[in-house]
């Protein structure tokens, strides 16, 4: 008996060991650099590049050398060529980090992360497997993210693209591939499915060799380099969300940094500026001028960026991007 529970203590213990070594080897890292926008526009005499790195990669220990490396190559003026030292005053063009994910059980790519989490969200993979999320959870290609009342999601994608999912809403993750130092070849395809999101493009955005289409079943949206919120809602009211094939569905995008530009089936509907909100159903595209924000469209947060950039776009009258009107007369709101 006793030997007989020994043996079963040790298969158990041999199968986890099994387990423990397939897991570490289910998953690889790689990762690959391109300039960032980010820089450092004058270093002071006692800084080290060392010191530079560990201050601005303080998660990338393992690859902490490469980084050094990367920095000095991409910036040779900054460097003295006898000692290598940084020379004082300089500016530093810094690096965007690409971290490939490959997950070999289920022969998928990693392309997010859960930042942060509040309340209850879950994803829904390609073969529709539900997986609850919780923080730092690994989100795939083909995934459905969907938020419960009172939750709200940060997702992390792989070209540093941030991803704020509101309440009561839905995104499929369609296709998100990156391609090498970020150029032809790499995409962006997101599909709004019910309520709303702010996103923050990342590598993929600002590039203009790749591809971004952000669609919502009323407009698709199109950008480089930017920051915006985007809501379908019941009609005018944005305290309620509502789904892309829903009769009353209305699509309301503020713009809050950079530039969108706007596209149905037929073409180009038009462009919208930092500061600028639209509204759009399937029966009228509009780009509304003046117009505040609905209730309910903007968080706390959103509504203090967008009441700090009015008087800037206010100034600037002269554009001559709007307003455009598309499939019918303007309506008021």
């Amino acid at each position: 008996m006793i030997q007989k529970n020994l043996r079963s203590v040790s298969l158990s213990v041999l199968l986890m060991m099994v387990l423990a070594v397939f897991n570490a080897q289910a998953e690889s890292l790689e990762y690959e650099f391109a300039e960032s926008s980010r820089s450092i526009m004058r270093t002071g005499p006692d800084q080290t590049l060392m010191m530079l790195v560990q201050q601005l990669y303080p998660d990338k220990q393992e690859i902490w050398p490469r980084l050094e490396k990367e920095i000095k190559d991409r910036n040779p003026h900054a460097f003295n060529r006898y000692t290598g030292k940084i020379i004082p005053g300089q500016r530093i063009k810094l690096v965007t980090i690409k971290t490939i994910r490959k997950s070999h059980v289920l022969n998928q790519h990693v392309v997010g992360a859960v930042q942060a989490i509040k309340g209850s969200a879950v994803a829904t993979d390609a073969r529709g497997n539900d997986r609850v999320l919780l923080g730092k959870a690994d989100l795939y290609e083909g995934d459905r993210i969907t938020t419960e009342t009172g939750a709200a999601l940060v997702i992390k994608m792989v070209d540093d693209a941030e991803i704020h999912l509101k309440q009561n809403s839905s995104v499929r993750i369609t296709e998100y591939k990156m391609k090498s130092g970020f150029e032809t070849g790499s995409r962006s395809i997101l599909d709004l499915i019910k309520g709303g999101l702010r996103t923050i493009t990342g590598a993929i955005g600002a590039n203009p060799l790749s591809v971004y289409r952000f669609h919502t079943g009323v407009l698709t949206i199109g950008v480089r380099g930017t920051d915006y919120v985007v809501m379908l809602c019941e009609g005018n009211d944005c305290k309620k969300s509502s789904g892309r094939n829903d009769a009353d569905a209305r699509l309301h995008v503020v713009v809050l940094d950079g530039l969108i530009s706007l596209q149905d089936e037929e073409g180009a509907v038009g462009e919208l500026i930092m500061g600028q909100y639209a509204v759009a159903s399937q029966q009228t595209k509009v780009i509304v001028n003046d117009a505040l924000p609905v209730g309910g469209l903007l968080n706390e947060k959103e509504l203090d960026l967008f009441n700090d950039i009015q008087p800037r776009s206010k100034e600037d009258d002269s554009s001559p991007i709007w307003p455009w009107i598309l499939g019918g007369a303007l309506f008021g709101l």
